[in-house]
């Protein structure tokens, strides 16, 4: 990192426990099995009886099974296997059904619809009647990132800052911003019908020519295609309802399109090309693309279509195919494993930190960032509350002789620097990642994944799997506004 370089830093992922350091989702089996314990030993059960609670439930909080944690795992996979035991597992699309009504879709996608926007602006809307939430899309294209200087990366980085602090300003209707960077080989195709056209293949016996041919055909398996999506979530029961029209529908339909709209001002104004908001045409070909990318040809073609053009009837952006499995999901005829981020990077890093992830793998898959913005006298408070327990902890372990170790200091400083940064104006944003990746089977997939894993450690990023989830890691690395935010918390 040259003298040039912004070091950038990622606090410690790791949250407070919720019983002597314990998750939630540890505690929990821990304090259920003490609790069956004293129970028995209430009652004139034999005593060896209630041993067995705190047994499973120690067993559950800190066991693994084929390499990750039964308290992440256990209830998935057990839900998993009552679908399996009942043979809804695997979804196949109802014949000569041309809607999008709920039985159109899988389970996965059930309560999502795909709307035209507000006003006649042509803007595809995903509305999710679960969540209660609006979600609207834009295509973004950066310039010279990878190749710009240290000080040019920096400046960068700082206007898309500027464009997404507004975010999180008190009674802001979003609740979620995300980026979808989708890679996939293109191949030389194009580029050799190029050459056809203008005459190169007539003289492919020249050495200079047959080099040139030969270059090409060595570099068709690596060329790679980036397309990234960028999508904002307004929550219905944010927005202020009009008087004039009593609809809170219509309210989050409006407030979506004005944070659309401005969102894409203060890109512009960050040096970024935007395209869109994408029309449901456009939004519901990204779906299916990215779901299947071997239909990726004949989906495009059928968008570029005249039907597709006069937008008669209802658009079909679901899937035709859907089966789980624990360690993957199968949508049509494509593979998908998404692999959640664990933890960020622990060290201070350049701006281009995520080179290698981005654009050092060769497999088909999908980069995921959702970043909730927190309001800034929230995060303010929940940082005064941080460090005063952390300040309390330690005073408390010198108090009674214990030593306060290195991540202990460690965290109490990163939460103090985070402190001094809200007090400054600085926007906070909680972060979750997921990496989807895809193929055409599961011997591909299996090696897409560990380079995927291997980009990812020169990354700094610790990758794990979402195992019997893989079905919600792909709908949440589409652009529909799903997340995995809060059941990875």
């Amino acid at each position: 990192m040259s003298a040039e370089a912004q070091a950038y830093r990622f606090s410690d992922a790791q949250r407070p426990g919720l019983l002597l350091g314990l998750s939630a989702r540890q505690a929990i089996p821990v304090i259920g099995g003490i609790l069956m314990f004293a129970l028995v030993l209430q009652t004139p059960a034999p005593p060896l009886l209630g041993v067995l609670g705190p047994l499973v439930g120690t067993t559950v909080a800190f066991g693994k099974w084929q390499g990750a944690a039964l308290s992440e795992t256990l209830v998935p996979a057990t839900r998993l296997w009552l679908l399996r035991r009942i043979g809804r597992h695997r979804w196949l699309r109802p014949p000569l059904l041309g809607d999008n009504s709920g039985q159109a879709l899988p389970r996965q996608l059930r309560g999502l619809e795909l709307l035209d926007g507000a006003g006649g602006s042509g803007m595809a809307v995903v509305r999710d009647r679960r969540a209660g939430t609006m979600t609207g899309v834009l295509r973004v294209r950066g310039h010279g990132f990878p190749l710009a200087s240290h000080r040019e990366q920096d400046a960068m980085l700082a206007g898309w800052s500027a464009a997404l602090s507004p975010f999180a300003r008190e009674r802001s209707p979003v609740s979620a911003v995300a980026w979808q960077e989708w890679a996939h080989p293109i191949g030389t195709d194009e580029h050799r019908s190029f050459l056809t056209d203008v005459g190169v293949d007539e003289r492919s016996g020249e050495p200079a020519t047959a080099d040139y041919l030969a270059l090409v055909d060595q570099q068709a398996p690596t060329t790679v295609a980036h397309d990234t999506l960028v999508s904002v979530t307004v929550e219905q029961r944010r927005v202020r309802v009009r008087r004039s029209t009593g609809s809170r529908f219509a309210a989050a339909f409006d407030a979506l399109d004005d944070e659309i709209r401005l969102f894409k001002s203060r890109l512009d104004a960050a040096g970024l090309t935007v395209d869109g908001p994408l029309s449901p045409v456009e939004l519901s070909t990204a779906i299916r693309v990215r779901s299947d990318p071997s239909r990726s040809r004949q989906v495009n073609s059928l968008a570029r279509s005249l039907a597709a053009a006069a937008r008669r009837g209802a658009l079909e952006w679901g899937p035709m195919l859907v089966e789980t499995e624990r360690t993957q999901v199968l949508v049509d005829g494509t593979f998908h494993r998404s692999l959640r981020i664990a933890s960020w990077p622990q060290l201070p890093v350049a701006a281009d930190w995520m080179n290698d992830l981005l654009t050092n793998t060769p497999a088909v898959r999908t980069v995921t960032v959702v970043m909730e913005p927190v309001p800034i006298g929230r995060a303010a408070r929940a940082a005064d509350r941080e460090v005063m327990a952390l300040e309390t902890d330690a005073d408390m372990k010198t108090q009674k002789g214990f030593r306060v170790n290195a991540r202990e200091r460690k965290r109490l400083a990163d939460v103090e620097a985070r402190e001094r940064e809200l007090s400054e104006g600085h926007a906070e944003f909680h972060f979750t990642g997921i990496v989807d990746v895809t193929a055409v089977n599961l011997d591909e997939l299996d090696d897409g994944c560990a380079d995927v894993e291997r980009a990812a450690a020169q990354s700094l990023l610790d990758l794990r799997p979402l195992d019997a989830r893989h079905d919600q890691g792909w709908v949440a690395s589409l652009p529909l506004g799903r997340s995995l935010a809060r059941s990875l918390a």
